[in-house]
């Protein structure tokens, strides 16, 4: 499976721009050339510099050390995010395709009732509402973004709870959760797995974007969103304080879609 993966450049590539990212955010006080609130109001949107290589914001901090510790936060909130949505949705594909009838008729109502409505407006609202603390934030994309996992999940179990192997288990007195977790679900897992590839980007997006609004992680603590929150008000006078996080969200994105399109060609889903 790794020669698979690896075999397809940008997924390989993209590992690599991920693992270094993710490396330096958690080491950010070692990386960063700053603390991560120090103020110098005598350098407030100050050109970048030897001493602050993307220059400064409009609090004189320095620009490259908020980058860093940034990717904490937006990383975790979407790392959270993505594992309380792949939860919410193998748990709800399951049962719905295991159990069939009223179960899949319910749990098929309230996905249609998820894709009916924007996500975002159920994200903002949702935040509006709970109010914008760090821990809520992946609760809320995730809580919003089971459906894409659920649908597999549901579709993979429909598909294999009439195989031979399956028929064979229940024969010998397998119980329905021990046929769900030890010849159901193992089935589903890759398929999972690519999915919550592609949910990063997702939640990674949404979490920038309820940052930027207003909604989102709040200051001090630093995220990409919140940086270009700030920023956008000042972008002719240090365009360096909001193209560095805006630069950092779009390659982080995009390394995560073409690390699970390598998933995807090395697990051979969809082939």
């Amino acid at each position: 499976m790794s020669a698979r993966f690896l075999a397809y450049r940008p997924a390989a590539y993209s590992l690599v721009l991920l693992s270094l990212v993710l490396a330096i955010s958690l080491g950010a006080p070692l990386f960063a050339p700053h603390g991560r609130d120090d103020i110098d109001l005598d350098r407030v949107l100050a050109a970048p510099s030897a001493e602050h290589p993307l220059g400064t914001d409009e609090l004189g901090r320095d620009t490259l050390t908020r980058v860093i510790h940034a990717g904490r936060y937006s990383l975790l909130v979407a790392f959270a995010a993505v594992a309380i949505a792949a939860a919410i949705g193998v748990v709800a594909g399951a049962a719905a395709g295991f159990f069939g009838g009223a179960a899949d008729a319910g749990i098929s109502i309230v996905m249609d009732l998820f894709l009916s409505v924007p996500a975002f407006l159920v994200l903002l609202a949702a935040a509006a509402a709970a109010g914008a603390r760090l821990w809520l934030i992946p609760v809320i994309i995730g809580a919003a973004s089971w459906v894409e996992t659920a649908r597999v999940v549901r579709s993979l179990v429909l598909s294999l709870r009439d195989r031979g192997f399956v028929e064979a288990a229940r024969a010998i007195g397998a119980g329905r959760m021990r046929l769900l977790a030890r010849h159901l679900l193992p089935g589903a897992i890759p398929a999972v797995i690519v999915a919550a590839t592609t949910g990063f980007a997702q939640a990674m997006i949404a979490e920038s974007a309820l940052s930027f609004l207003g909604f989102g992680v709040q200051p001090p603590a630093p995220t990409w969103g919140n940086m270009l929150q700030n920023a956008h008000l000042f972008v002719r006078e240090a365009p360096a304080a909001a193209f560095a996080p805006g630069f950092m969200i779009f390659v982080t994105c995009l390394a995560f879609h073409y690390a699970g399109e390598g998933l995807r060609r090395a697990l051979a889903i969809g082939d």
